[in-house]
């Protein structure tokens, strides 16, 4: 028997303090044995912080139960984890394939 797929859900958090917030949500992932594919974080108009994430996870993992999980820091205000299909990366809210608009610092 072959063994399933893995399969792609996105995460969408918010955060109240963006170190604390993103270093509890990378380690939760590897943790309970999550592939992380790809990872960002944004700063919104009212200061508060953005963090995108897709998760390769078990194909049985239920999206609510991810988000269980997830959510359970107190840095972290907001989480929400959908399917992720690719053809998904250019709908708001989902976390983009191309390459950040990044800019080096001087």
């Amino acid at each position: 028997m072959q063994p399933r797929q893995r399969r792609s859900v996105s995460v969408v958090a918010t955060t109240s303090d963006p170190f604390d917030g993103i270093v509890r949500l990378v380690l939760d992932a590897a943790r309970f044995g999550f592939g992380l594919d790809q990872v960002s974080m944004m700063t919104r108009s009212d200061g508060g912080r953005t963090i995108r994430m897709v998760l390769d996870v078990q194909p049985a993992a239920d999206c609510a139960d991810i988000a269980e999980r997830l959510s359970r820091h107190p840095a972290i205000t907001d989480l929400h984890v959908a399917e992720f299909a690719r053809e998904d990366s250019g709908r708001p809210g989902a976390v983009s394939l191309e390459p950040a608009n990044e800019r080096m610092l001087p």
